[in-house]
């Protein structure tokens, strides 16, 4: 390397312990498996090179169309999935392999538990933790940002009617007996800000800091890419946290990539950037980021 150049990863960059302990079971499983196919329910991860990687070792996507049989074996993803797609998964015979990350179901049982309360969970309603998060209890409401606090709080204030978004509206009453929780790779600053909302509109909420440690980790270490001439963001497209990273950089540093593999470098001049930093989201494997930085220690050398 070019003694002029730097090039280093941040600090908490890629696998996670929830990923990894589950592309370890589902590797385990396949492996394992004496008799049947091993089908998997989803993406257990959003990382192509770890899809491919499973792919390789026999386990195929349930699809509308698989013949799954008694002997044969569904892998749940690490996202988790509601009750109702468990007793769906059920249905078919067969054995089920629970591959959802240990924080995940954290969350699951104390939503669980607080059913007969109202819920915020911050997060993107699209993301599927969200979408399994939402089969544990009835009045949630999912807000993926402060403006949308901000009006749900407005309109249990005001006790006004709610709008179309919430699973059950009558429910929605009273500024009493409200607990708030998030996604699991949820950004801290919001969380942060949520909070501060909250107490500026003296609206009385139970908060669970439900952000998992190898996130917050994963988010500190971006203080040390903040000098940065350039960053790479690596992992999947479809990641919801490895998004959150790459938008985090953007506002810090001029030129950021997301990329997925070491082949999707961008043809440029690399040495015009004297210091580069490497971060990657937690799904993201660790020959991943061992690639991308031999690489561009090369293109810099």
């Amino acid at each position: 390397m070019n003694e002029d150049h730097e090039v280093f990863i941040a600090p908490g960059s890629g696998f996670c312990k929830g990923v990894a302990f589950a592309v370890q079971k589902a590797l385990d499983v396949a492996k394992n498996k004496k008799e049947g196919s091993v089908f998997l329910d989803g993406e257990l991860v959003h990382n192509r090179a770890v899809g491919e990687r499973l792919y390789a070792q026999g386990i195929r996507p349930l699809q509308r169309n698989s013949k799954i049989h008694g002997g044969d074996t569904i892998l749940i993803r690490a996202h988790g999935i509601s009750p109702k797609r468990r007793l769906f998964l059920e249905h078919f015979g067969c054995k089920i392999e629970d591959c959802t990350c240990p924080l995940v179901r954290k969350i699951s049982r104390i939503m669980e538990a607080n059913r007969h309360r109202q819920i915020i969970l911050l997060g993107d309603r699209n993301h599927p933790e969200i979408e399994g998060l939402c089969g544990y209890a009835e009045n949630i409401r999912v807000c993926e940002n402060l403006k949308e606090l901000s009006q749900l709080i407005a309109e249990v204030c005001q006790n006004k009617k709610t709008d179309k978004n919430f699973l059950d509206n009558k429910n929605f009453k009273g500024t009493e007996n409200w607990i708030m929780l998030c996604q699991s790779t949820l950004d801290m600053d919001f969380l942060e800000a949520a909070k501060n909302l909250c107490g500026e509109k003296n609206f009385s909420v139970e908060i669970f800091d439900t952000i998992c440690s190898a996130t917050k980790r994963r988010q500190s270490g971006l203080e040390v890419l903040k000098d940065c001439d350039a960053v790479i963001v690596v992992g999947g497209f479809h990641s919801a946290n490895t998004k959150r990273l790459f938008e985090k950089m953007k506002r810090q540093v001029a030129a950021v990539f997301w990329i997925e593999k070491v082949g999707d470098l961008a043809p440029i001049n690399w040495r015009i950037y004297p210091k580069i930093g490497i971060a990657a989201g937690a799904s993201t494997p660790q020959s991943a980021m061992e690639n991308i930085y031999g690489e561009i220690s090369k293109k810099i050398a």
